[in-house]
């Protein structure tokens, strides 16, 4: 049975929000930490990275009003509560992946960005807390990405 009407136009801009916004962030925490082991060849891709993650974090925003939207209606006529333990877990974990992002992440980032400029060399100690910063907020997504598939409790 398709999703039809605004359900299903709701449901699309959710899925196409995330693809979008969710996938970059997702993907940034893997690569942005090794990239400020390479230097200054990196910096190209480094500079704007700060910037363009608090602008999908904040995206991201959206995309979850979406998929809040979409909570009360449910498809097929399902009934689904805000309360329920995999939307308030899937809801939690974006806060902490937005918010590790947006302070640790990106701020890591431009840090490791001035140390370059500054020395020409590669930020070697800032990759420990950046890597384990991206993997934990990659993992959030990923975790997220299950929610929304299983539904744990339904």
């Amino acid at each position: 049975m398709p999703h039809t009407g605004p359900y299903g136009l709701v449901l699309a801009l959710h899925i196409v929000g995330a693809m979008f916004v969710i996938s970059p962030l997702a993907f940034a925490g893997l690569c942005l930490p090794a990239m400020t082991f390479v230097g200054l060849r990196a910096l190209p891709i480094l500079r704007p990275a700060p910037r363009l993650l608090r602008l999908a974090a904040v995206a991201s925003l959206g995309v979850v009003a979406l998929g809040l939207v979409l909570v009360r209606q449910g498809p097929f006529g399902s009934v689904r509560h805000y309360g329920d333990g995999w939307i308030t877990s899937a809801v939690a974990l974006w806060g902490i992946a937005t918010l590790l992002t947006v302070t640790i992440l990106a701020g890591g980032v431009a840090t490791a960005v001035a140390e370059i400029e500054q020395t020409g060399m590669a930020a070697r100690h800032r990759l420990p807390w950046l890597a384990l910063t991206g993997l934990i907020t990659t993992s959030c997504w990923i975790g997220i990405v299950f929610l929304m598939v299983v539904k744990p409790g339904m």
